[in-house]
């Protein structure tokens, strides 16, 4: 049976067939070509850069520092940005702790600083040198931090001697904190607490300063000069 006249002319069947036939490939060629496409985007062109630096969580140190620190070149594509070196490098920091870097899509690196928290301060090279609980110094000034706890260091000032100073500084509840005119060491296990009215604790190392400070204040209820809890289990009192 022959089409109507003026009807469109089908084509023969096996070239339907056929079509049917290169359907998958054609489909299969349009989708590579798509993905090519948007890994083009992503990982090439300029269409996805990562043109703004945000920073949270600073406050000592400054925005542009961190940005500074990041050294992201200007138009490199988001999804290239190597997020571990500008952690890295966001870390060599004095100030900082700890960085989180991750992409904020379609143009944005974001940067999450914490901070170091100061715990104590010693005097050495003409200036006043903050250190965190790990026993980081740094941060330099002319004039003491009244609040800070201050730290006097017979011989040397190792890193791990001034964590474990660090340590025993973040230990201590505020009513230990309050009563504190300075700590004394002259290594790692031989720290020293000075408190006010002439009261001397001999604390030892860190170890186990969570039990040294329970066991200190109930040492504290009775008047004593000299209080040892260097060793927790055993401690003893002088008297004034």
């Amino acid at each position: 049976m022959t089409g109507s006249p003026g009807s469109p002319a089908r084509p023969p069947r096996q070239w339907r067939r056929r079509l049917r036939q290169l359907r998958p490939l054609l489909l299969s060629a349009v989708v590579v070509a798509g993905l090519g496409v948007i890994g083009y985007a992503v990982f090439f062109s300029t269409w996805l850069a990562a043109d703004r630096v945000e920073v949270k969580g600073g406050s000592s140190v400054s925005d542009q520092a961190v940005v500074r620190a990041a050294a992201i070149e200007p138009q490199t594509p988001l999804a290239r940005v190597d997020l571990d070196a500008v952690d890295d490098r966001v870390s060599q920091l004095a100030a900082v702790a700890n960085a989180d870097v991750h992409r904020a899509w379609p143009h944005t690196i974001s940067i999450t600083v914490e901070e170091r928290q100061p715990v104590a301060t010693i005097h050495r090279d003409g200036s006043w040198q903050v250190l965190d609980k790990e026993g980081v110094l740094y941060l330099k000034t002319t004039r003491r931090n009244p609040q800070l706890a201050v730290l006097q260091f017979q011989g040397e000032a190792t890193r791990v001697a001034l964590r474990e100073v660090g340590r025993v500084v973040v230990a201590l509840p505020t009513s230990l904190r309050s009563q504190l005119k300075h700590l004394e060491a002259s290594s790692m296990d031989s720290i020293h607490l000075r408190l006010r009215g002439g009261r001397e604790v001999v604390w030892g190392s860190a170890a186990e300063s969570d039990r040294k400070v329970k066991v200190l204040l109930l040492l504290m209820q009775r008047p004593a000069s000299v209080y040892d809890v260097s060793v927790p289990e055993q401690p003893t009192t002088s008297p004034r």
